[in-house]
């Protein structure tokens, strides 16, 4: 191995550190809201701040965990702070209603009065839910959906609902209402999140006679997964004679709302005993016929030890590029990747 390789190797390593721990900042401590950044991303939000009465509004959300099948042991929360941007102080004594909506059905619609300006629940998934159930502690009783729930940090209610049953993209609509003694607002105002719950999708192939592996499966069938920090896997395919990795993915190209989103970030694990993918240098690829580039497709060779995972990394720049192309060309609500390896001559 030469001192080039490790040099990229440790450089690498870094990198996805870096992009790791941006990632998960925020769950270290559930209402640590210190580390803010614009933009949509994996498990929390924060809006654009608004005028309101001369102060800069903004609000911030956070679902945890972030990633399914991974952290079965957390305690699912949500939280919600309304905040002025400038002083970072958080509004107390703020009347909202919040609307939850996943996969096009509405999951939660409720109003709170937050003593502190903090919405907090714990959460218990029911992915067959019609509608929710929330429950106050203090006094203990179920409350209807027609019910101003009173709500903090220290007093957290708990959601019966289909919020974070499944992975993929929650639209979190807050509705600061006029009524609210922390701020003076003439009028109802809308502040809309985007949060991503994080998932994996296995995909299994029939592994060809040339790259069988003695480690695979005695079946000849090779695991693929794909981790999505974004939206559900849809249409995966192999094409097993250049060895190319398709999958669709729910996606709203409108610009107004790529601008609020870092990055867009999804996984391809391989294992390591499947030669085709594994033992290539490098990929190239698309998201719908636009060319990906090349230094943001990174290959991560030692996190796991008996896989190897392709990090394909698109920065809100290049989602700006191709939403304006995807525009021009009549838009569409999906993204199409593809991958494949680079082949050596």
């Amino acid at each position: 191995m030469t001192i080039s390789y490790l040099i990229f190797a440790s450089i690498l390593l870094v990198w996805l550190f870096l992009l790791i721990s941006n990632n998960n900042n925020i769950n270290n401590n559930l209402f640590d809201f210190t580390a803010k950044a614009y933009g949509h991303g994996l498990s929390k939000d924060e809006s654009f701040p608004i005028d309101i009465s001369g102060r800069q509004i903004a609000i911030e959300g956070l679902i945890e965990p972030s990633f399914l099948n991974e952290s079965d042991d957390q305690q699912p929360k949500l939280a919600i702070r309304i905040f002025d941007k400038k002083t970072n102080e958080t509004i107390s004594d703020i009347n909202l209603r919040i609307i939850v909506t996943f996969k096009n059905q509405t999951i939660l619609d409720q109003q709170f009065h937050s003593l502190d300006g903090i919405v907090s629940a714990n959460l218990i998934p029911l992915r067959d839910s019609i509608t929710h159930e929330i429950t106050s502690k203090e006094p203990q009783q179920h409350l209807s959906q027609n019910d101003r729930v009173r709500v903090s940090l220290t007093n957290p209610v708990t959601i019966k609902s289909k919020l974070l049953s499944d992975g993929g993209l929650y639209h979190i609509a807050i509705i600061l209402e006029k009524t609210s003694k922390g701020i003076q607002i003439d009028s109802d105002k809308k502040i809309n999140l985007f949060i991503s719950i994080g998932k994996t999708f296995p995909f299994v192939i029939q592994e060809s006679g040339d790259s069988r592996s003695n480690n695979n499966n005695d079946n000849g069938n090779v695991t693929l997964q794909v981790k999505t920090f974004y939206d559900e896997i849809q249409d995966f395919a192999f094409n097993e004679e250049n060895s190319k990795i398709s999958f669709k993915m729910p996606f709203n190209w409108d610009l107004n709302y790529v601008n609020q989103i870092l990055t867009l970030h999804e996984e391809i694990v391989v294992p390591k005993s499947y030669t085709p993918l594994s033992k290539v240098s490098s990929f190239i690829g698309t998201v719908n016929g636009m060319k990906i580039s090349p230094n943001t497709i990174l290959i991560d060779d030692y996190s796991d030890k008996n896989n190897r995972i392709v990090h394909v990394v698109i920065t809100t720049f290049k989602l700006k590029e191709y939403a304006k192309q995807i525009a021009e060309q009549g838009g569409n609500s999906y993204a199409l990747f593809e991958l494949e390896p680079v082949k050596t001559i």
